[in-house]
């Protein structure tokens, strides 16, 4: 039930961070925000297995006490670029050292692949590196071109209706593409992402 509970929560938290943002920063609590958002970065550092993860959080923990020693609020609109530039690496770097990202989420569910699956997986993988990247840009320069707003509507409802279609639209590209494959319903998904999703990260 916890492994359930636990993504929720974080899925519940992204979607409220512009918002919460927002309203901090025009009440001058961004430091604060910062200091917050630093702490628990560098207690992902710390916890981390891998060696590139650590450096990435301490680095990136670093960034944001910075933002916040130095009062700058613009630091504090640049968190989920952060947020998309960790997930670019993150399917990025399996890339270069497979199985891709995608390909590991799918044997969760299915651990023996039919042929041309892992090639699909791959192309899948570098369609969302290649979204993750172009959000880093979108996010960071929406406060300075479009104001505040603009940007928490941005961060905290289009990007993820964005991702909600690419999300469909692959579901229904997927049954063209491979008509004779075994596709199970996607909340049956999606509940095997939640409860085992964490296995992906490891090694």
């Amino acid at each position: 039930m916890g492994q359930v509970i636990k993504p929720i929560l974080i899925a519940c938290i992204l979607i409220a961070y512009p918002f919460l943002s927002a309203y901090l920063a025009g009440l001058g609590f961004a430091s604060f925000e910062l200091m917050v958002f630093a702490v628990l970065t560098l207690w992902r550092g710390i916890t981390a297995t891998g060696t590139v993860a650590r450096l990435g959080s301490f680095i990136l923990a670093l960034v944001l006490l910075a933002g916040a020693y130095f009062a700058n609020a613009y630091f504090i609109w640049l968190v989920p670029s952060f947020a998309y530039l960790w997930l670019a690496v993150l399917f990025g770097h399996t890339l270069w050292s497979p199985p891709s990202f995608c390909e590991r989420l799918v044997r969760l569910q299915f651990p023996d692949l039919v042929p041309g699956i892992a090639e699909y997986c791959r192309e899948l993988t570098w369609v969302w590196t290649l979204f993750f990247a172009v959000n880093i840009v979108i996010c960071a320069l929406l406060p300075a071109i479009a104001g505040q707003t603009v940007w928490a509507l941005y961060t905290g409802v289009v990007v993820y209706g964005l991702m909600g279609l690419l999300g469909t639209g692959e579901w229904f590209y997927r049954h063209r593409r491979f008509p004779d494959l075994e596709i199970p319903p996607a909340l049956e998904t999606f509940k095997c992402i939640a409860m085992n999703g964490h296995k992906v990260f490891k090694g």
